[in-house]
């Protein structure tokens, strides 16, 4: 179904989790912890396993790495429930890891069932919802609106919506202007495009950003287009204002 990346230091007991994820049908891949520079685009997704050995900046540096080259699924597994516990979950998960948990029995069917709905790409905000106490950004298909971090609802235009729609779909990933006039405009031929869809990200920030001159969320990619940030603390090189 699909392949699971593990990284997990040489010198670490094993945990025997993995054969679940084998007899769910899944292919599993052992990598070496700190090793992000192979070939991991065919990995669906990452799970870090912690260890008396590896230290903490070596887990930041993998969140890291793998969120600035994978919009896949990162979960870091922690082997001791201590006191140091809520202050790791709160760094890693504010370095992009998805999800983090202290390892139990339950671990296998819950990573699955996140992985299932997450590559089904029904709602990407199931996951945004887990990773954190509330979310950056929630849509509100129904009332054609946003929730901007748990508190205010925006109200938006149906092109607008489209818009946001969009990139929060694929959110940190960037989008050229092509690809958005293509998703929004696709019968209507102008040569405009660029302005047109420059247009209406302007009017996107002005609703959603506090300072829609410095904005937060909907990122300009230099020669590229356009990215919804979520994991604003990774992604903001390589970026501009306008």
């Amino acid at each position: 179904m699909y392949t699971i990346g593990i990284f997990r230091d040489s010198s670490q007991p094993v945990l025997d989790y993995t054969k679940e994820f084998v007899s769910l049908g899944h292919e599993v891949t052992i990598l070496q912890v700190g090793d992000v520079g192979s070939e991991l685009v065919d990995v669906d997704a990452f799970i870090i396993e912690e260890s008396a050995l590896t230290e903490l900046s070596c887990i930041c540096k993998n969140i890291l790495e793998l969120r600035m080259r994978l919009n896949k699924l990162i979960w870091v597994l922690l082997i001791d429930n201590n006191e140091e516990v809520k202050t790791k979950k709160k760094i890693y998960l504010q370095l992009g890891a998805d999800g983090v948990s202290v390892y139990e029995e339950e671990f296998v069917l819950q990573f699955s069932n996140i992985l299932k709905r997450i590559e089904n790409k029904d709602d990407l905000k199931i996951l945004q919802n887990i990773s954190t106490t509330k979310a950056l950004l929630e849509l509100l298909p129904e009332n054609l609106s946003v929730l901007r971090e748990g508190k205010v609802e925006i109200n938006l235009t149906k092109l607008e919506f489209k818009v946001l729609e969009l990139l929060f779909n694929k959110h940190d990933k960037a989008l050229s202007y092509e690809e958005i006039y293509q998703q929004i405009w696709a019968n209507e031929n102008t040569e405009k495009k660029e302005y047109r869809v420059s247009n209406i990200i302007f009017h996107l920030r002005a609703k959603i950003e506090e300072d829609p001159t410095s904005p937060k969320f909907i990122k300009t990619v230099r020669t590229i287009g356009y990215k919804l940030a979520l994991n604003q603390q990774v992604h903001d090189v390589g970026m501009n204002k306008a």
